[in-house]
């Protein structure tokens, strides 16, 4: 295989920047974890994840240490897992408790995974153990206020790196093309100048509207305004290797022209690389308005996973393009990227 060339500035992130460790990721959403033994790679790590006697989410390497066997092919008994080759067993933090062949047990075992339940997501510290902090967990209070109403989506396996989804979360510019048929924003959307902010390694992005009628395809249909001024405001927030944030708000103005409380959807992005070419990805929305009707949740729901394929659609392409074209070339910039430019030049920094 061809060693793949750069293909941007060279202070910025691309598919070859090296992946991050000392992060909290999404390893799965709770309810993929259960009392089966469940693999999955994160960070070129292969994980066996389950659930305890108390319900907790145990993640530990998933590799027997005697002759590597996978030990989610092996077997779950109260108090860990035996490995399915030599029957040795390991207890929930991962220590050898019986060699079936001898009285002693070595001390050697595997690494235990720090995780934290929370909400609908079970996240893990891929890190040295030591250096795991729970405040780093991005704090997203959105989803613990009950004036909320949360659509949770499917957990979804990408085809490419995570920092072309990264990209594509920060850009507000292909959504009336690439989404057309789904979120039906209106070309005029990619007129609106583009604010962005930094504050350390946080980045702020949105752009506003004055005709939120515009956009009126993208929320409930018995929402209505009357007569009154409303400010449409769409954008997100890149927080951290794994997590991205994107929102789109009505704020209506009073007759002084102040602004009223929003109303609208806040979209949570989790990327969790699997490898340097595939990822593993996680949404759910929340909306203040109309909380009760299941059906327009439903309806919402599936909408929003149909547009997020189509995401994934892109983003495999353009990993597909990255991998096997070999022309010598830098991409050239235009106006919108400036959200994905500050982010992917955080990463590279951070991969040093």
């Amino acid at each position: 295989m061809a060693e793949k060339k750069p293909y941007c500035a060279d202070d910025l992130a691309d598919i070859n920047t090296p992946l991050l460790f000392d992060y909290w990721y999404v390893a799965a959403l709770g309810g993929e974890i259960t009392h089966d033994l469940k693999e999955r790679t994160i960070l070129n790590r292969s994980l066996v994840m389950y659930r305890d006697e108390n319900g907790n989410a145990v993640i530990l390497q998933n590799r027997c240490a005697h002759r590597s066997f996978p030990l989610d092919q092996s077997n779950l008994e109260e108090g860990g897992i035996r490995c399915r080759y030599h029957g040795i067993k390991y207890n929930h933090d991962g220590e050898i408790i019986d060699v079936p062949c001898q009285d002693k047990c070595p001390r050697s075992g595997i690494k235990k995974y720090i995780t934290r339940e929370i909400g609908p997501l079970v996240w893990v510290w891929m890190g040295e153990n030591a250096d795991a902090d729970e405040a780093d967990i991005p704090e997203l209070p959105v989803h613990n206020m009950d004036k909320w109403t949360h659509v949770v989506g499917k957990y979804n396996h990408m085809e490419g790196s995570y920092i072309l989804m990264h990209e594509n979360l920060c850009d507000l510019s292909h959504l009336p093309f690439l989404h057309a048929d789904t979120f039906k924003f209106p070309p005029e959307y990619t007129a609106a100048p583009i604010k962005v902010e930094q504050d350390g390694n946080k980045v702020t992005f949105y752009r506003q509207m004055e005709d939120w009628n515009l956009l009126r395809p993208f929320f409930h249909p018995g929402l209505d305004f009357g007569n009154q001024k409303v400010i449409y405001k769409s954008g997100g927030e890149y927080l951290t290797p794994a997590t991205n944030k994107g929102y789109g708000l009505l704020i209506p103005l009073d007759e002084n022209g102040d602004e009223c409380a929003p109303v609208g959807h806040y979209v949570n992005h989790y990327l969790t690389p699997e490898t340097e070419e595939s990822c593993h990805y996680f949404w759910f929305i929340a909306r203040n308005y109309e909380l009760d009707d299941e059906d327009y949740s439903k309806k919402q729901g599936e909408m929003v996973q149909n547009g997020f394929e189509e995401d994934l659609v892109a983003v495999k392409l353009l990993q597909e393009m990255f991998d096997r074209d070999q022309h010598d070339y830098r991409e050239i910039g235009i106006k919108a990227d400036k959200p994905g430019v500050v982010m992917r030049k955080i990463i590279k920094e951070l991969a040093g």
